[in-house]
């Protein structure tokens, strides 16, 4: 059995229980309802890319818990169970194991992220007049993104702890510690080392810290992407003061996505391979 039976047996499962079904409408229901937030602000203008950039905002809190919920018992919770001894017992290693999962969930978060968003693409349409297609598509495909991201932090905690309780305790402090109270740390350290809050203009290396995170560089990744079809918009650099490091372009960012997909599953995997099952 290779990963990729198992990752179309994760997504089936996925596909026909009411998660699939729960996860659109929700993301389709915040999100729209968060693109229409300039409407209701006369200062911002009626204006399709503040709308975008807001539901942006609100999907780098939103998509990695709803990642977690649908990961984080993805190995821990049949481990427990002892389900996963007869999926081992028909010879999959466990890190093909580990893949599946990864690719099975990621699946599932990435198409539920993206047909949430295209269908409140449909409602932003109608309350804008029309939308910017590339900069939508663009900030679509990079909210699937920090999904499978966050579906790789997830399914890594959930190979590296023995229980369902563990695995949300570390899922949670996970989410918690990356995504609501990350921007505290450059902050914090901003004020040490140069004795004030960030103003207008800040160092590059405080940039490069606010991206460090999952969220942190997915929401890079947006306002490049925004910035690259409207001038009027600030794009990642626009408030570092120069030279501008090349550690604070966009592929920098898109590096650091990346790695958040991959090195947690590295390091759950190789923890499960040497887990005690009995």
């Amino acid at each position: 059995m290779n990963a990729i039976v198992i990752a179309r047996k994760e997504f089936d499962d996925a596909r026909r229980s009411r998660l699939f079904v729960a996860l659109v409408a929700f993301v389709a229901l915040f999100v729209a309802a968060t693109m229409g937030v300039p409407l209701l602000v006369p200062a911002l203008g009626a204006d399709p890319l503040q709308g975008l950039g807001a539901a942006s905002e609100f999907a780098a809190i939103l998509v990695p818990i709803v990642a977690l919920v649908a990961a984080y018992l993805a190995v821990a919770g049949e481990r427990e169970s002892g389900s996963l001894r007869i999926l081992l017992g028909l010879e999959p290693d466990r890190r093909t194991v580990v893949l599946g999962k990864f690719l099975g969930r990621g699946a599932v978060v990435a198409l539920g992220v993206g047909a949430g968003f295209l269908l409140a693409g449909v409602v932003g349409w109608a309350l804008y007049g029309g939308l910017p297609v590339t900069a939508f598509l663009a900030v679509t495909a990079l909210t699937a993104g920090l999904g499978v991201a966050s579906v790789g932090i997830a399914v890594g905690i959930s190979a590296a702890t023995a229980t369902r309780s563990r695995a949300m305790t570390v899922g949670i402090a996970a989410y918690l510690g990356l995504t609501l109270l990350w921007d505290l740390l450059p902050q914090g350290l901003h004020l040490a080392i140069v004795g004030s809050a960030p103003g207008a203009s800040v160092p590059a290396w405080f940039v490069f810290l606010q991206g460090l995170s999952p969220s942190g560089a997915y929401s890079a990744l947006v306002m490049a992407a925004i910035a690259s079809t409207s001038g009027e918009y600030p794009g990642i650099t626009a408030n570092v003061v120069p030279p501008v490091p090349a550690y604070v372009e966009w592929p920098a960012f898109a590096a650091i996505l990346l790695a958040w997909t991959v090195v947690p599953l590295l390091v759950g995997g190789a923890l499960f391979v040497r887990a005690d099952l009995n």
